[in-house]
């Protein structure tokens, strides 16, 4: 889904569909929303909303599906510094879907004081993180392939594996994709590394069509591997999509071209002070055959909120992705500085990590936020530096 620019109700012909906004232009837009960015700092987002305004365009938002009749739209308002802001038209009759950052006072509730220092200041009590590792949570279908070990059997786990091996945890990768069915893509091609205790490639059960689940292939394939499933046991397969929206225990209810799912357990998702973390998501799940219906249902699911649809690197708050956008300016700062190059005997390199497992230090299991590996000019020396975080107990 992308935003659009349409004409305004008093043109000739309302909220016609003018052009689609670029992924930069989109992307300026989502961050002032955000509060990463300021509505006078950006370049881009300057220059976006200076022309839509000027030709008297609104903005289709991307939060519904279906015509531009059935979309919430997002206006602009111009304020006494001069500044062009992002609004909405009071008492719509299509309102935004609850949690899209377009919607009315969202901007604002995600950057009160009050929620940044309640993240910082109470990290354990208020962080709660999909549980990857807890014994007895999730299905006990154990893998192998890369970064595996005895105690890999959970959903958030194995997705966990499976963005690591596909290096999407490292924002010098994450951010190379232009769209998000090329990072899904990868994620195939990693699931061909994993095997499952009947020895079977992971890939080969891995779901990643949303048409397939939708039509019922997925079940009519389960009924064709059941009778020769080894030791007699239950066929599975894995749903693996971004999400854009979860009500509940359903997945993409506002946008079921990108993969309706109805999971029959409560699913597993990061918190903070009991309110799950925004998405948009990756959304797991797990399929096999329902003990109650008899059909083949998604059993269980994980949903791991992303920097973006077209930056996968996992998060775990939503001030962890305002800090990965203010890193990241930061990175490409310094990469980008002449003087700073100079000095050095050429340009450094940073990549930044997000750690999806606990690292072990000398002061014992640790999970930081995020870890800069700076790399100096003719790689001479590294620093590996961590940010954010806290030892676990």
């Amino acid at each position: 889904m992308v935003l659009h620019l349409v004409t305004n109700r008093k043109a000739k012909n309302p909220l016609s569909i003018v052009r689609a906004l670029l992924p930069e232009e989109e992307a300026a837009l989502r961050r002032v929303k955000q509060g990463i960015d300021l509505p006078g700092e950006d370049p881009v987002y300057r220059a976006t909303v200076a022309s839509a305004r000027a030709k008297r365009r609104w903005i289709l938002c991307d939060c519904r599906d279906g015509s531009p009749r059935e979309r919430a739209i997002v206006t602009l308002v111009r304020k006494d510094s001069g500044l062009i802001h992002l609004s909405n038209i009071p008492r719509t009759e299509v309102p935004h879907v609850k949690g899209c950052i377009f919607a009315p006072g969202e901007g604002a509730r995600r950057r009160k004081p009050a929620i940044v220092f309640g993240d910082v200041l109470r990290p354990v009590a208020g962080r709660v993180r999909a549980s990857e590792e807890e014994p007895g949570k999730g299905p006990q279908r154990r893998l192998t392939g890369p970064g595996t070990d005895s105690q890999s059997s959970t959903l958030a786990g194995h997705l966990h594996r499976l963005m690591q091996a596909a290096s999407l945890h490292r924002l010098s990768v994450s951010e190379g994709f232009a769209a998000p069915e090329e990072w899904l893509a990868a994620i195939r091609r990693t699931a061909g590394t994993f095997r499952t205790p009947e020895d079977i490639a992971m890939s080969d059960l891995l779901v990643m069509d949303p048409k397939a689940w939708a039509s019922g292939h997925v079940a009519k394939v389960l009924d064709r591997l059941e009778p020769q499933w080894p030791n007699k046991g239950t066929p599975c397969a894995w749903l693996c999509w971004m999400a854009r929206d979860i009500d509940g225990c359903e997945v993409n209810r506002a946008h079921p071209a990108l993969g309706h799912v109805r999971v029959l357990a409560d699913m597993a998702f990061p918190t903070v002070m009991g309110n799950r973390v925004e998405g948009p998501w990756l959304f797991f799940g797990e399929v096999g055959r329902s003990p109650e219906s008899g059909r083949w249902e998604c059993l269980e699911a994980c949903a791991r909120p992303i920097a973006s649809a077209r930056c996968p690197v996992p998060v775990d708050s939503h001030n962890e992705r305002r800090a990965l956008g203010a890193l990241r300016s930061v990175i490409w700062s310094l990469e980008n500085n002449a003087e700073l190059g100079e000095a050095l005997g050429g340009a450094v390199r940073i990549d930044l990590e997000k750690p999806l497992f606990d690292i072990r230090t000398v002061g014992g299991p640790c999970r930081p936020d995020f870890i800069l590996t700076v790399i100096r000019p003719g790689g001479g020396g590294r620093g590996r530096r961590p940010h954010g975080g806290g030892w676990t107990p």
